[in-house]
């Protein structure tokens, strides 16, 4: 495809530059150290705009969990930074790495086309000598000078099928219909587990029980499989404080925000007396069969 190539944002494909000693050393910082990179990563902030992008320790974290280990589940409140978090780590992986494969899924295709842009905006922002050359730049796929490719689709059960992938990044699997999400994860899952290398990282708000990412993130916390797990909830966002949950509570009601903000699937929680404290408090169907 043609590309508007500008020499500030887009690289052109193996263009020889020249770098200075300081540059090799920067690069070699980055390459060996996700948190290091951060330093030369931009984001769209809505109310500031193109700012330099400062990690919570939550998303800090999350990025040396998504290095040092090889399968990912995270359980996110909305809003809380997952998407920036998850194109910051493609990105990284995408420079870092030649001769690989990227593939991102989501709920939704434009879901997956907004996490390849902000991506792409990421990449845009970085110093020249950081960039690979950029030989293929659409909606739903790039191809850098290094070989690494990054795909976008939704999740079906034909996404990637044929391709093998060696970072495979599911955004919002809960919400995929259970059967197109199992479809999809028999499909692509034997190509990731025939690697000792290949990479999954799912990542959602929840949406009910007895579904995929139900079951790969309880299987998780009860360490009955290989995903490390990562729960975020709103109490980890700064700025967000007990005034802010009520506010939002009274906006959006309980049900909404129990799923969208505390990490409760909606249709899975119940109120309880609490004679100890004498109050009433929220838990799910699971935490009352475990207390029986």
């Amino acid at each position: 495809m043609a590309i508007r190539y500008d020499s500030v944002f887009i690289k052109r494909p193996n263009v020889e530059i020249e770098y200075t000693p300081e540059n090799i050393s920067e690069l070699h910082k980055c390459s060996n150290d996700i948190d290091y990179f951060l330093r030369y990563v931009k984001i769209v902030n809505p109310d500031q705009g193109e700012i330099f992008f400062e990690p919570y320790d939550y998303q800090e974290d999350l990025l040396i969990k998504f290095a040092e280990n090889r399968f990912n589940i995270v359980l996110a409140s909305r809003q809380s930074g997952k998407t920036s978090t998850v194109a910051i780590y493609a990105l990284w992986y995408s420079i870092f790495h030649e001769d690989k494969n990227i593939g991102i899924v989501s709920n939704k295709e434009s879901s997956a086309k907004m996490i390849l842009g902000r991506l792409k905006r990421m990449y845009e922002c970085l110093p020249v000598f950081l960039k690979p050359g950029v030989q293929e730049y659409s909606k739903t796929f790039i191809t850098f000078d290094n070989r690494t490719r990054i795909l976008i689709s939704a999740t079906s059960p034909d996404a990637f099928r044929g391709e093998s992938i060696n970072l495979l990044i599911c955004d919002e699997l809960a919400f995929v219909p259970n059967n197109i999400a199992e479809e999809f994860w028999a499909a692509n899952y034997p190509t990731i587990s025939a690697s000792k290398e290949a990479k999954v990282i799912i990542i959602s708000t929840p949406q009910g029980l007895f579904n995929l990412y139900h079951r790969i993130y309880s299987q998780s916390e009860a360490g009955m499989n290989s995903f490390a797990h990562t729960r975020i909830g709103w109490e980890q966002v700064p700025g967000r404080d007990e005034k802010w949950a009520k506010e939002q509570v009274k906006n959006l009601g309980m049900v909404k925000f129990n799923q969208e903000f505390n990490c409760i699937t909606g249709d899975t929680y119940i109120d309880v007396y609490d004679t100890e404290e004498d109050k009433i408090k929220t838990i799910t169907i699971e935490n009352l069969f475990e207390n029986l």
